[in-house]
């Protein structure tokens, strides 16, 4: 078979044969564009030119056009922002990735006039997806509001164990703190603190938590995960053949963060995973992100338990030290986040970008962090994730609820000790939700399912003999 078939000649039996092609296509794309071989000699690209008829039939053709890089690129610096423990380098580095945004500000404040005059009836961000998202979500999406806090304090607080010189809470050495990097302290400790030397080998963690994940059927053991370590990448999943096989993209370090990090992309690859193998082939490879991020919220906070860190072979100390960092995180990032949303609205009565250059400055300010004024600028190519993190939070405080009051009597058990986490029945429920597709897998869907009435247990039916006449 060609794509290169006129619908007019194809059989129809073929029709099963295409959206197998089809999907094959969109794995290799994905491996392509990991810088991975495919696994067809002929490229990927060439291969998706030729099926186009197909791919607009079935809905995926923008999603394509995202991953052969035709569509309109998001503005983003070419540098690296090395996280080396030197403060003098992290200086350094910033100051590079501080040049680069600079120069970027002019195409970034562009990319967003244009994205903000195309819009038609959703907001300007839902064009940030490559296929249609649920109005629900982008109602709570466009809804979602928080306060931009100072979050000097708690960027100081973090500090103090790396022993960072001048003012602690310097635009260079946000990130570095983000990850965590100093607040287990150096090996050997700090002041017989944990060190962080506590936390396990990357290939550790990887084997406990993909290992649990399939204990509780996230992962069937059918479902192939191929790992990539980065130095100085974000984490990500990539679907490579739903729902046969994803990529997990890692950074080669293991900081506090890992594990909420290891949790976060195990919840996105159980998306992948248990999505239907016969359900359409554009809605397994649809995300409602409110759903995504919301569900991967919720399985991250897990971390927050010390008894499930401790399963992990952290000792109590350090477990100790990582729930309080990533109770500290999370409210440091809807921190970031909430200055992302006021951004945003701010802009909206910018003109050029020296005023948007001025609102973002204005918005760093409240934060207590001293951010470059174009790093925040920059954050606004992302504004639709922030989006759904912040309304993730909430959706995923309404799941636990549920959960809660389903199968703690309403308690709120930490997970770890007798919580709805180490209830099969719950894991069994979530499963169901998540492998919802079409309109009943959005974000409201999900909650749908959790709120349906548990089955009625059959009782045998009793066959009694008729009295004699």
């Amino acid at each position: 078979m060609t794509a290169a078939v006129p619908d007019a000649v194809r059989p129809a039996e073929s029709d099963a044969a295409d959206v197998v092609y089809v999907e094959d296509l969109l794995a290799d794309l994905q491996l392509e564009r990991a810088g991975l071989p495919s696994r067809d000699p002929v490229p990927a690209a060439r291969r998706a030119r030729q099926a186009a008829g197909e791919l607009a039939d079935l809905g995926l053709s923008r999603f394509v056009a995202e991953l052969l890089g035709e569509t309109a690129p998001v503005p983003v610096p070419s540098a690296v922002l090395d996280l080396e423990a030197d403060e003098d380098g992290r200086r350094a580095s910033y100051e590079v990735w501080c040049a680069g945004a600079r120069e970027l500000t002019d195409e970034v404040w562009r990319w967003l006039t244009e994205r903000r005059r195309a819009a038609g009836e959703l907001p300007w961000w839902c064009g940030e997806s490559a296929l249609p998202l649920p109005h629900d979500s982008v109602r709570r999406l466009a809804e979602v509001t928080a306060p931009v806090r100072d979050l000097s304090e708690i960027a100081a607080a973090w500090a103090r164990p790396a022993g960072l010189r001048g003012s602690a809470t310097a635009e260079y050495n946000w990130r570095w703190l983000l990850l965590g990097k100093g607040v287990l302290g150096p090996s050997g400790g700090v002041s017989g603190g944990a060190s962080s030397e506590a936390l396990p080998p990357l290939n550790e963690l990887i084997t406990l938590l993909v290992g649990r994940a399939r204990q509780c059927g996230l992962l069937p053991l059918a479902h192939k995960v191929k790992v990539l370590r980065r130095p100085n990448t974000p984490s990500m999943v990539m679907p490579v053949r739903l729902p046969g096989s994803s990529l997990l993209s890692l950074p080669t370090a293991v900081t506090p963060v890992t594990v909420q990090y290891l949790l976060h992309e195990l919840a996105h690859l159980a998306e992948h995973a248990l999505r239907p193998a016969d359900a359409p082939l554009v809605e397994r490879w649809t995300f409602d992100p409110l759903r995504s991020e919301g569900w991967a919220l919720l399985l991250e906070q897990l971390a927050g338990s010390t008894a499930f860190l401790a399963r992990l072979g952290i000792d109590e100390e350090t477990a100790a030290v990582l729930a309080r960092f990533y109770a500290e995180e999370e409210r440091f990032s809807r921190g970031l986040m909430a200055a992302d949303l006021a951004l945003d609205t701010d802009l909206a009565g910018c003109r050029t970008s020296a005023e948007a250059l001025e609102a973002a400055s204005a918005v760093a300010t409240a934060t207590g962090l001293g951010w470059a004024p174009e790093l925040v600028l920059l954050r606004q190519t992302r504004v639709l994730h922030w989006r759904s993190y912040l309304a993730g939070y909430v959706w995923r405080d309404t799941v636990r609820a549920e959960l809660d009051s389903r199968f703690c009597g309403g308690d709120g058990q930490e997970e770890g000790e007798g919580g709805w986490a180490h209830r099969d029945e719950a894991w069994a429920l979530l499963r169901g939700a998540l492998a919802r597709t079409g309109p009943t897998g959005s974000a409201a869907g999900f909650l749908d399912a959790l709120r349906l009435p548990e089955p009625t247990p059959r009782v045998p039916r009793t066959h009694r003999t008729p009295p004699t006449p």
